[in-house]
């Protein structure tokens, strides 16, 4: 299904990523863990198409995805949030939606798809003729998550989803990436510094330290490592 083999990334002189190699053969939930500058959102990225890998493969579905462009990767089924959100601050909800499904022509899927994200995230019904910019951080989230789905993935990305978010919202998120996988069964992949949560939701998880996976197994293994417990959930 998904397939990265001796994926490295360099911005300049520095490497990002050291031969990543993984493969993802079931949906599921997938975290990848490791402290800053570990180069997660750099894989994340590299994979969505927002850079350039500097060699490596990547590929989904059985197609090479590793040099497309960021809109060659969505029409070929996947989806990131970004970190940060970056919504369009300056038009308004729906039409912040309705710009992840740029890649449908289906006019009825996109209303399906519509009518799934405000289902998913009342708040954003109740907001959808404001705008973007005037949300909050957790409604401004869940206009990312949403705007993501948009296009009907059959992976999604997502990169540092709780950042910035207060833990009443932090676990909404978690709660909303559960109920993601669970009624849309598709393969999430989930970058996130807040370990300890990421890997009580991960079916199977990775740790990247300095560009290189260094430890991966079943999110509850990672979870009770005490390796992992002392190095990521402070123990």
């Amino acid at each position: 299904m998904f397939k990265i083999s001796n994926l490295n990334c360099h911005y300049g002189v520095i490497q990002a990523l050291k031969n990543v190699s993984f493969e993802i053969e079931k949906s599921g939930i997938y975290a990848v863990i490791g402290a800053n500058g570990a180069g997660k959102s750099s894989l994340i990225n590299v994979i969505a198409g927002l850079i350039p890998a500097t060699s490596g493969e990547i590929t989904f579905n059985g197609t090479t995805i590793t040099d497309l462009q960021p809109n060659q990767v969505i029409k070929e089924g996947i989806s990131i949030c970004p970190e940060g959100r970056k919504v369009f601050k300056s038009v308004s909800v729906h039409e912040n939606l309705l710009s992840g499904a740029y890649t449908m022509k289906d006019k009825a899927g996109i209303k399906e798809n519509l009518d799934m994200v405000y289902e998913m995230f009342p708040r954003l019904f109740e907001r959808k003729k404001q705008l973007s910019g005037t949300l909050s951080g957790g409604e401004q989230q869940m206009l990312a998550v949403g705007r993501a789905l948009m296009s009907s993935p059959k992976f999604l990305l997502l990169d540092e989803p709780s950042m910035g978010l207060a833990p009443k919202l932090i676990d909404f998120v978690f709660e909303t990436v559960e109920h993601i996988y669970k009624t849309r069964n598709i393969p999430i992949i989930i970058v996130e510094q807040n370990s300890e949560m990421a890997l009580s939701i991960a079916d199977y998880a990775y740790v990247l330290e300095v560009g290189e996976i260094t430890l991966q197994g079943t999110g509850k293994a990672l979870l009770d490592s005490d390796e992992i417990q002392k190095k990521y959930l402070g123990a």
